[in-house]
């Protein structure tokens, strides 16, 4: 049975995650999707739930909070390997600042599509 409320759609973005009390707690990983409440995102390390997040996508800049951050193994390998433990970290959106690259238009579509009510600012809007 389907437990999530929203549907999920995913999306293979580069992402760097910073926790903004404590800056030296960064990560770099992979998008796996976009839903309406959020962002779900594969890091080696895990964050707590509540923490305020900084992500860089490209040229742009995501603010939000730590929904989950659970011990992950994905399709392509069933067993977690001790020495590479991977985190599924789900990020509740609440601001964004989109950036001018090709790429960054790409993520504002996306996001425009599956998080419709996030507000959204262009890096070089006055």
């Amino acid at each position: 049975m389907e437990k999530r409320l929203h549907y999920r759609q995913q999306v293979p973005f580069q992402v760097r995650v910073t926790a903004m009390a404590n800056p030296e707690v960064s990560a770099s990983g992979e998008t796996l999707d976009i839903s309406e409440s959020g962002v779900g995102v594969c890091l080696p390390i895990q964050f707590t739930t509540g923490t305020l997040v900084q992500l860089e996508i490209a040229d742009s800049t995501l603010y939000g909070f730590v929904a989950h951050s659970r011990e992950w193994s994905p399709i392509s390998e069933p067993e977690p390997s001790p020495e590479r433990s991977l985190f599924r970290t789900g990020i509740e959106v609440v601001e964004v600042l989109i950036g001018t690259s090709g790429l960054s238009q790409l993520l504002k579509a996306n996001l425009e599509e599956w998080m419709p009510n996030l507000q959204m600012s262009d890096v070089g809007q006055s």
